[in-house]
């Protein structure tokens, strides 16, 4: 699972995919199921935000 609108973990991605999701997966018979981790405070997607701002604001 690619939560792609989702940059962080909060209360939607860590319980419902995590839990709820995971659960009705294994009821359809999904071998596998795992979430991608979270961007978070990954120096490389915050460097690309402030890439952004800076672009945009000067």
């Amino acid at each position: 699972m690619v939560p792609i609108s989702f940059v962080s973990d909060h209360v939607e991605t860590l319980y419902e995919i995590d839990i709820l999701y995971k659960k009705e997966a294994k009821k359809l018979g999904l071998p596998y199921f795992t979430r991608s981790e979270s961007l978070n405070l990954s120096p490389k997607f915050i460097s690309a935000l402030e890439d952004l701002v800076v672009k945009h604001v000067v």
